[in-house]
């Protein structure tokens, strides 16, 4: 923000450091709500050879306890238009406070690399997404900075979409997986979406499903929802116009046809806006999930049992369990 002469007022933040007020001309400003504790962990960062260019990954890791590393959770970054930035991310605190280490990919479709990155989708739309998540995994093995019995996905929106289309694609490389919000069937968002969200679709795939069906199907992940093997919680809402309702029920019914082990959580809410109360509700459950599934149980013995039809604990809008 300009202010008289040559004064700007601005935020500073980067990962390890919730956002502070300052001023090019060194005027005291309001100090903004600051955490009772240093925020955890070690902050750096990677770059993934690939066939577009190199993939850059934020990787947090908790401060270490054992000798052992701990699980690593996929934070995967909505849009596609968007990219995760060395800037503070309350998700990211809660899940190294816990012991989780955590990575944020920009894989290719992220802003912030050029118009060349932003376009790159030679695999598919979400499948050149999906093989960027791969490689990244492949590389933390490779360098000693993951188990390869403890990652999981969690995606909000586009990000949850591609933990699912993951999940699908690659079932034996998750141990577990959160989608918030996704897009579960990329033909029904397209029919019951939004004018916007239609046109980026037509520019992503090419055409509308009737004149590509084959391209929507191919990357979709409920085209994939019967492979899914890794225990899964989605989160959805009952009055989401991008992602919407129906498109997620049909995905959950797929699952449950398949018998994979998953859990739902509905929420009154629409797409953005979530009130304080939901954040915190949908931050525990996922926290929860994960922790279940990719820390407390050792590997050989993290197969859920799934209730009569077929879900994991899920409850439905009315709190009705296995929706």
């Amino acid at each position: 923000a300009p202010h008289q002469g040559d004064e700007v007022h601005y935020l500073w933040t980067d990962t390890a450091t919730p956002p502070r007020m300052r001023s090019t001309a060194g005027t005291r400003l309001p100090e903004l709500a600051t955490l009772p504790v240093p925020t955890p962990g070690r902050h750096r960062e990677l770059w993934t050879p690939g066939p577009d260019g190199p993939v850059h990954t934020l990787l947090s890791t908790p401060d270490p306890t054992t000798g052992r590393r701990p699980p690593l959770v996929f934070l995967v970054h909505g849009g596609p238009a968007d990219h995760d930035r060395d800037a503070y991310d309350p998700e990211v605190h809660s899940l190294v406070a816990s012991g989780f280490a955590v990575a944020r990919v920009n894989y290719r479709g992220s802003t912030g690399y050029g118009p060349r990155w932003r376009t790159a989708y030679g695999a598919g739309v979400g499948l050149t997404q999906v093989a960027d998540l791969v490689a990244v995994r492949a590389d933390l093995l490779r360098r000693g900075l993951a188990r390869a019995d403890a990652i999981g996905l969690w995606g909000t929106s586009w990000g949850g979409y591609l933990a699912l289309l993951a999940l699908g694609t690659r079932p034996d490389l998750w141990q577990a997986g959160v989608a918030v919000k996704p897009v579960a069937d990329c033909a029904a968002a397209y029919r019951t979406g939004t004018p916007a969200l239609r046109a980026l679709d037509e520019r992503l795939f090419g055409g509308t499903p009737d004149a590509v069906p084959e391209r929507y199907a191919r990357s979709s992940p409920l085209h994939y929802a019967a492979e899914v093997r890794a225990p899964l919680l989605v989160i959805a809402a009952t009055l989401d116009a991008k992602c919407p309702p129906g498109q997620v029920r049909s995905y959950l019914d797929a699952l449950r046809q398949a018998g994979a082990a998953h859990e739902s959580m509905w929420l009154e809410t629409g797409h953005d806006g979530y009130t304080g109360a939901h954040h915190v509700a949908v931050l525990r459950r996922a926290m929860g999930f994960l922790d279940q599934h990719l820390r407390r149980a050792p590997a050989a013995h993290r197969t859920p049992r799934p209730s009569r039809d077929g879900v994991s604990g899920g409850t439905g809008p009315s709190g009705a369990p296995g929706s």
